[in-house]
């Protein structure tokens, strides 16, 4: 792994992960690339990233899981979800509720709450 930003205890990474620098991984994450984390994210905690998947600069990930899937910059996620074969543009936010998953094609700057 390409490793230059900063890490809390209990963080798995498997695989070719690049992160970038300044983003601060969290405890309970893990990690399995592919994958490709830009720079000055927060990722986690609870998070699960990976296989084949990208999260752009800026971005704040927390309590999902994401894979086969594309995270443009300044997105914010956070909820007991899967994202999987997704595309999110830039700076979209995803917020928890009780729906099943899905497949999504956002565009930037959308706001939903599942």
């Amino acid at each position: 792994p390409y490793f230059f930003g900063e890490k809390e205890s209990q963080v798995t990474i498997e695989g070719n992960v690049m992160i970038g620098k300044g983003t601060i991984v969290k405890s309970g994450t893990s990690i399995t690339g592919p994958a490709i984390i830009g720079k000055d994210c927060k990722i986690g905690p609870n998070v699960s990233i990976g296989p084949n998947t990208s999260i752009g600069d800026n971005s704040e990930i927390s309590r999902c899981n994401i894979e086969n899937s594309i995270i443009m910059s300044g997105c914010k996620i956070n909820g007991d979800f899967s994202i999987r074969d997704s595309i999110i543009a830039f700076n979209a936010e995803i917020t928890k509720s009780n729906t099943p998953n899905k497949v999504f094609l956002l565009g930037e700057g959308t706001r939903i709450s599942l």
